[in-house]
C-alpha cells in the first residue's frame, strides 16, 4: 500500500550492453510529514515486541494486514529497519559477533556504578574489587539497546482509514 500510493518517476538505467534503458518505477523519495496524528501520545497505543517480530507481524496482529507496517514504522520514526528495529536473539547474536569479532561478545564494553548502572563510570581496580562498579559486556551492552528499542508505539486503530486518506492524499 505504501508503495503503491507513491507517485510514479521514469528511471533510467544501463543494461549489461551498456544501452540506455527506461523502467517506471515508484519515486520512493517521495516524504510526507504527518504529525497530527503521532504527536498526541493519546492516539497512540504501547505494545511491546517480541522476539525477531518483524514490523508486518505487528501491524498484522494490531491492524489486522502487513500492508499497515508503514505505519508502524511512522508510529515509532523508524526510517532504517535494519538498525532501528529491534533484532531477534539469533539476528542480536550475529551483529555481536559482526561488530566486536569472534568471540569478543565478552569483552568489557564499559563500566557502571554497581547501584545504578545507567551512570557510565571509568575503570578503577580498587572500586572494581571493592563491588562499587561492574563490567558491561558487549554483548550485554549491545542487548540493552535492543531491549530499549522493543518497546514501540501503535496508532490507535480508530485512526486508521483517516491517516490512509491524508496519506494518500499527501504524496500525490
Amino acid at each position: 500500500m505504501y508503495f503503491k500510493a507513491l507517485p510514479t518517476i521514469l528511471y533510467p538505467w544501463k543494461d549489461k550492453d551498456k544501452k540506455q534503458r527506461q523502467v517506471i518505477v515508484p519515486d520512493i523519495f517521495r516524504r510526507v510529514h504527518i504529525d497530527k496524528y503521532f504527536k498526541n501520545r493519546l492516539n497512540l497505543v504501547a505494545m511491546y515486541v517480541n522476539d525477531g517480530e518483524t514490523a508486518e507481524q505487528v501491524a498484522y496482529n494490531y491492524y489486522g494486514s502487513t500492508k499497515y507496517h508503514w505505519i508502524v514504522l511512522l508510529s515509532n520514526n523508524i526510517v532504517n529497519v535494519v538498525d532501528e528495529w529491534p533484532k531477534g536473539s539469533r539476528q542480536l547474536a550475529d551483529y555481536v559477533t559482526d561488530k566486536y569479532g569472534s568471540n569478543n561478545g565478552t569483552d568489557v564494553h564499559h563500566y557502571v556504578e554497581s547501584d545504578d548502572s545507567d551512570i557510565i563510570v571509568d575503570w578503577n581496580a580498587t572500586r572494581l574489587a571493592n563491588g562499587e562498579i561492574k563490567a558491561v559486556t558487549n554483548t550485554e551492552y549491545e542487548e540493552d539497546l535492543n531491549e530499549t528499542k522493543k518497546q514501540i508505539y501503535l496508532l490507535d486503530k480508530i485512526f486508521l482509514k483517516d491517516i490512509v486518506v491524508q496519506y494518500k492524499k499527501l504524496v500525490k
